[in-house]
């Protein structure tokens, strides 16, 4: 069948988040002449990975977590930075940082011409902002959803909820979500009726529970479902 909505997944599924989230904490802890290295890359993903589950299950408030996750690291390093000044400069970069996924400006295109589509994204009101603004998305949405400026975030199907609200669109059937994510992506399709494609670039084994109604492995795969 061909879909008549598409709801996208921003970090890990358009955009090249790894990516991002390295130049923008290289460029953070230089402002602060610290060295970047591996460690400190791997030990920020553990923490950011273990804060933004937490943040899912609803035992974490945003806010908390763009600092919680610099206090602990700077700990962890045993640095004397402000943690709350870091966290601001490094979702400054955040927001400018990186790059799209080969391919993702083209599906959007492609997928504009025939569906409507939404934007359903877990994460901070200025970084997101920025990110759209900055690799101008903005035009590939209908509607654009983030956790940070809505009060709602994945896998809650309430989001889902809002974003069909949104477009003036009831037809469960006919729509599908979009994400790299089984935790908030997959699930939050499942809990809310709709059918999920799992974008799974690093062919990851699928766990327990979040099964998608689809699974694909490039971002060329996805035109063919509208």
């Amino acid at each position: 069948m061909s879909y008549e909505v598409a709801l996208f997944d921003l970090d890990s599924t358009l955009l090249d988040s790894a990516l991002s989230e390295q130049l923008a904490l290289k460029a953070s802890f230089e402002h602060y002449s610290v060295s970047f290295t591996d460690e400190v890359l791997n030990k920020y993903k553990v923490i950011n990975a273990k804060l933004w589950k937490d943040f899912e299950k609803n035992t974490i408030e945003l806010e908390q977590l763009r600092v919680e996750r610099f206090v602990r690291l700077c700990h962890e390093l045993d640095l004397e930075i402000q943690s709350s000044e870091i966290a601001d400069l490094y979702e400054h970069n955040l927001g400018k940082s990186g790059q799209l996924y080969t391919g993702a400006r083209e599906l959007l295109t492609r997928i504009k011409r025939t569906a409507r589509t939404g934007l359903i994204t877990n994460g901070l009101e200025s970084v997101q902002k920025a990110r759209l603004k900055h690799f101008n998305l903005y035009q590939y949405f209908d509607v654009i959803l983030i956790s940070g400026e809505c009060g709602l975030a994945k896998p809650d199907p309430a989001i889902f909820q809002s974003s069909l609200e949104l477009l003036n669109h009831g037809r469960k059937e006919s729509v599908l979500m979009i994400g790299d994510s089984l935790s908030s992506d997959i699930a939050g399709a499942n809990n809310f009726g709709i059918d999920s494609c799992w974008f799974n670039p690093n062919r990851l084994k699928l766990q327990s529970g979040n099964a998608p109604t689809f699974t694909v492995y490039s971002l060329e795969e996805i035109a063919d479902f509208f």
